[in-house]
């Protein structure tokens, strides 16, 4: 499966998918890992073991946060929201401290319903009651999730930067951030 969705933004008379019924979201629980595990291993095509430890350590990181999307008692999708603490002897250029969405997944049968706007409206309230700010990166070439972050308002800061441990597979990568002072706003579709 590719690493992130094929781009096919919506055309504007075309019908909306028909979103979830009972999409709920809720903090993710340990009972909930081996779920989470899978479905990561399905996107990457890596067996769950190795995506299980470290959301196993994700879990218990009182800065960060799991945040599934279920219906019908299944998993529909997750992501993940964790504040990042720049190093005092970090390169210029490394990204700035802050709070910042962590990635999203969603089963391939349920892409384009509504899920991955609400697991990222879900992640940036609880950011918003934590900081005035939030952040996201991504290959430039990965267009769904530019699409995906761009009714909250989020712009674009810089293409210079590095985070540790992240590179950007066959793209550059692209900083982006959102002011959440004055509250997060909602944003419906699929």
């Amino acid at each position: 499966m590719a690493l992130f969705a094929e781009y096919s933004p919506r055309k504007p008379a075309s019908p909306r998918p028909e979103p979830i019924a009972g999409l709920g979201i809720r903090t993710a629980a340990p009972s909930d890992l081996t779920a989470i595990a899978a479905l990561a291993a399905r996107r990457d095509d890596e067996t769950p073991s190795a995506h299980y430890k470290r959301f196993e350590k994700t879990i218990e990181n009182p800065a960060a946060r799991i945040f599934i999307a279920e219906s019908e008692v299944t998993l529909r999708g997750f992501g993940v929201a964790m504040h990042f603490q720049r190093a005092d002897d970090a390169p210029s250029n490394t990204a700035p401290s802050g709070w910042y969405l962590m990635g999203v997944v969603v089963a391939p049968e349920m892409r384009r319903r509504g899920v991955a706007r609400a697991l990222t409206g879900a992640r940036l309230r609880w950011i918003a009651e934590r900081s005035s700010r939030a952040y996201y990166f991504c290959n430039v070439r990965n267009l769904a999730s530019i699409d995906l972050h761009a009714p909250w308002g989020f712009k674009e800061v810089t293409r210079d930067f590095v985070y540790p441990r992240v590179t950007f597979q066959g793209g550059v990568g692209v900083l982006f951030t959102v002011d959440l002072g004055g509250g997060v706003a909602e944003v419906g579709g699929a």
